[in-house]
């Protein structure tokens, strides 16, 4: 049983069924035989298996998530006692090394996959030569994604602005790895509407080392001091001159990356923009901001990710309204 709320998924209250329930409760058999390292890899198996199923992923993120588990009491949930820090895996056809204890790994690790509609979609709407943008990179989940299907189609390059310097190591040791990065670019900075130096916090919610719940916004302890640079600024610094795809994901700040961006955006026209869209309260001023920018919403949810495209009855060099 589903019971939608209201707003972005608002939230879900998921509950098992027999067959659920007795598959979910195999990984904690197997820890009280084999210990924590069974238990992961039984959860494993059965994750992968439910996250191949439509709304899988969301479940098994569900059974993750500490925030959501009181809201899910009937929901079999995977013990945070099987975390590790490190353990090598391969998805989608990366080589890759996760820290389960941090949701977003987690999740790819158990289910298999990590926002696969957006994976899919970007998959099939990258051209050669195609730049794109990944601002709030994290790990470098879909920069890595888009490199291998970039060098598939010989030529193009991401550029992953990624301010943490966990996550940019993380996601620049499986360049390496997966030998992908020549196609990357990355940029340890955040972007937003000013130059500043601003406190990276963790969410008080989670676990420190939860990577994709930080912001500069939250209200959890301190993890670095970061850079924050617009978008224009640098565009301009480093000649950027062609821009096909952006995607936004910076946890709430991503109407300030908009607006240090708008230069860039109404003078290289990317077809596409991606942009997190979970909070209610500033989605009609993101659709404002993206329309003056000449950008309209698609209808299309990819994940927790609203899809814009360019309004092509408009000039190419500017968009329809200043956001002075």
């Amino acid at each position: 049983m589903i019971r939608r709320k209201t707003g972005y998924l608002g939230w879900m209250e998921l509950r098992d069924g027999g067959v659920g329930r007795a598959a979910w409760r195999l990984p904690y058999v197997a820890e009280r035989v084999g210990g924590a390292g069974a238990a992961r890899r039984v959860a494993q198996v059965v994750g992968r298996l439910e996250g191949a199923r439509r709304g899988g992923v969301h479940r098994v993120a569900t059974r993750i998530s500490p925030r959501l588990a009181d809201r899910n009491p009937e929901l079999v949930k995977i013990s945070p006692d099987w975390a590790v820090d490190a353990i090598d895996v391969r998805r989608h056809g990366l080589r890759l090394q996760l820290d389960l204890r941090d949701n977003l790994q987690a999740v790819l690790y158990y289910a298999g996959r990590y926002e696969p509609t957006t994976s899919r979609f970007l998959t099939a709407e990258l051209r050669a030569g195609d730049v794109m943008l990944d601002i709030g990179a994290n790990i470098g989940l879909h920069t890595l994604g888009v490199a291998r299907r970039l060098r598939e189609l010989s030529s193009g390059r991401v550029i992953a602005f990624e301010p943490a310097e966990d996550s940019l190591a993380k996601l620049q040791e499986a360049a390496e790895r997966n030998g992908l990065d020549e196609l990357i670019d990355t940029v340890p900075a955040a972007l937003g509407d000013r130059t500043q130096e601003a406190a990276l916090h963790a969410d008080s919610r989670y676990d420190v080392a939860d990577t994709g719940v930080r912001s500069l916004s939250a209200d959890g302890e301190v993890v670095q001091q970061v850079t924050v640079v617009r978008l224009d600024d640098w565009a301009r610094a480093n000649d950027l001159n062609r821009l096909n795809l952006v995607k936004i994901d910076v946890e709430g700040a991503e109407l300030d990356v908009l607006r240090g961006a708008a230069h860039t955006l109404t003078r290289l026209r990317p077809r596409a923009i991606l942009v997190e869209d979970k909070l209610e309260d500033q989605r009609s001023r993101l659709y404002e901001v993206l329309d003056e920018l000449g950008y309209r919403p698609t209808g299309d949810l990819l994940d927790h990710n609203r899809l814009f495209r360019r309004d092509r009855s408009l000039k190419a060099s500017t968009g329809r309204h200043s956001l002075r």
